[in-house]
């Protein structure tokens, strides 16, 4: 067993980084955070950052995180790294990132999708795979380099995400975790591990080869250490070992220490999303949520997604929200603490106005498109602001109703993380809309403690993830759902909510065919 005291979590996202020190029990210590600069589109849909960037703000991080704690480094065990996901970035051979990073908000695709062929199209009819491999062929941001940027590709040593960028420049090893492993890989995302030989058509497809993908490890085991010349540049001490836990929502399902499948975690993040862990591989073939590998070894993490999530707030924030920001600044709060003030009165239902929160269309339904039905004279922008919570909350039941029914368990209790989730308002929607009792987690940081007990246990400061969720997870704020609202609620969700998909889908293809967007394929 290891008897050090401290854990230092890094988590990136999209928006920003930080560095958190956690003690051996889940106390956050300390926080240092630096934005990342905002995300820049070449062409519309494109969503790319410089990695140069990442990389500045993650020494920065670190050397004032390190420039703010008084303890002994020696008492610090290792680094859990996450970060967001789906990030593609080329390296060369020598470490050196090639290009800008492609992030997860990119809806590039490919225009000139090569055959499958005739014999490979008559294989993968017979095993269910010809339609998402035509959907990854086309959204492949390896194929569209391999096309678009050809100098790029024949250079490219290894595809890394982020977490694959830091662990180069931090340790040197082209490696990463295979929870980090989310989206179009050339993965087979049942036994962890790339696809093998037999199935080079999928690396053929998604313009990729094997030699070009890393090394993937467990999310708790050591990758490598911190060499010399990371240490100068981040302040971090020489040899530290460095842990890549899994994705930022993988690890905030363990760091709402939900590791039984009836404890469900919803992130109120730019994408809100509801995870369930799983111990039994269970994928949906309609991709309507989606199986990736958990933050811990033989499981699985079922995630209900929604793409624009929490973002819808910053959208409102930004498009009607001027008022109430004026009143933030005066009052030196911020704008949420005002907005919550204003719907605190609306009863549920936000007075018959019905939110549907596909702002961007969904992976399953490409015509998908957002709405607000209801409109009276009687409505505001506050009841504007209370249907997306609404909206959101009846999606994400909508999806675990669909995922209880493949798993047959039935969520007991609901923990919530991400910023939306310091909002009482939001939290106490989502306890009325599922009936069930929703915890606010001790840290908001619930994505950088589940990298902490990765590097915990993959450190020997706990033998079993069991017992690091057992001393490093604790809930703040608990909120039990009201009967009364809930019965508004479940007669909204079943006689209105989920008949409205099926009403409007026919139209919003009409949509599309009259002004073009989105275009056929």
């Amino acid at each position: 067993m290891n008897d050090k005291n401290y854990i230092i979590a890094i988590d990136s996202g999209t928006q920003s980084i930080r560095a958190v020190l956690f003690d051996r029990n889940g106390v956050e210590i300390a926080i240092e955070q630096a934005d990342y600069e905002p995300y820049f589109s070449l062409a519309p849909g494109w969503a790319e950052q410089r990695t140069e960037d990442y990389w500045d703000k993650l020494c920065r991080v670190c050397r004032g995180l390190m420039g703010k704690i008084d303890i002994d480094v020696r008492q610090i065990a290792g680094i859990g790294l996450t970060s967001q996901r789906n990030t593609v970035i080329p390296m060369d051979k020598d470490g050196n990132a090639l290009r800008a990073g492609i992030i997860w908000l990119d809806q590039r695709t490919v225009s000139n999708v090569p055959p499958l062929g005739k014999a490979i199209t008559l294989v993968t009819n017979l095993i269910g795979l010809t339609e998402a491999i035509r959907y990854s062929q086309k959204n492949s941001k390896f194929l569209w380099i391999q096309q678009n940027e050809p100098e790029i590709y024949q250079r490219t040593h290894k595809f890394v995400q982020a977490t694959g960028f830091f662990v180069r420049k931090l340790t040197g090893e082209f490696r990463d975790s295979y929870g980090m492993v989310a989206g179009i890989w050339p993965f087979d995302y049942k036994i962890k591990q790339w696809y093998g030989k037999a199935f080079k058509f999928i690396y053929n497809a998604f313009g990729i080869e094997n030699k070009h993908c890393v090394d993937l490890y467990p999310p708790d085991k050591v990758l490598g250490h911190i060499t010399s010349e990371a240490a100068q540049a981040t302040g971090l001490p020489e040899g530290l070992p460095v842990v890549v836990g899994a994705g930022d929502k993988q690890c905030e399902l363990l760091g709402a220490g939900a590791i039984d499948p009836s404890i469900a975690v919803i992130s109120f993040g730019t994408a809100t999303a509801m995870e369930v862990i799983t111990y039994k591989y269970i994928k949906d073939a309609q991709l309507r949520y989606f199986t990736w590998p958990a933050a811990l070894p033989k499981a699985w993490d079922i995630e209900m997604f929604i793409y624009r999530g929490f973002w819808m707030v910053t959208w409102f924030k930004q498009e009607f929200g001027h008022r109430e920001a004026i009143e933030a600044q005066k009052r030196g709060v911020a704008a949420e603490v005002i907005l919550d003030e204003v719907i605190r009165d609306i009863p549920p239902g936000s007075m018959g106005l019905l939110l549907q929160p596909h702002w961007s269309p969904t992976v399953s339904n490409k015509y998908a498109k957002g709405a607000i039905i209801g409109f009276g004279d009687i409505h505001t922008r506050a009841h504007i602001y209370k249907a997306i919570f609404e909206g959101l909350c009846f999606e994400l039941r909508r999806l675990q109703e669909i995922v209880q029914k493949k798993t047959g368990v039935a969520i007991r209790e609901i923990r919530v993380g991400g910023g939306g989730s310091r909002s009482d308002a939001v939290v106490q929607i989502a306890a009325d809309m599922f009936n069930l009792p929703v915890s606010r987690m001790a840290t908001s940081e619930i994505s950088a403690l589940g990298a902490a007990m990765d590097a915990a246990v993959g450190t020997g400061i706990y033998s079993s993830f069991e017992d690091a969720v057992a001393a490093m997870v604790r809930k703040d704020k608990s909120f039990q759902p009201d009967a009364q609202n809930h019965r508004i609620y479940n007669r909204l969700f079943n006689d209105v909510y989920k008949k409205s998909s099926r009403v409007l889908e026919p139209l919003y293809r009409k949509i599309a065919q009259i002004t073009r967007y989105p275009a056929e394929d």
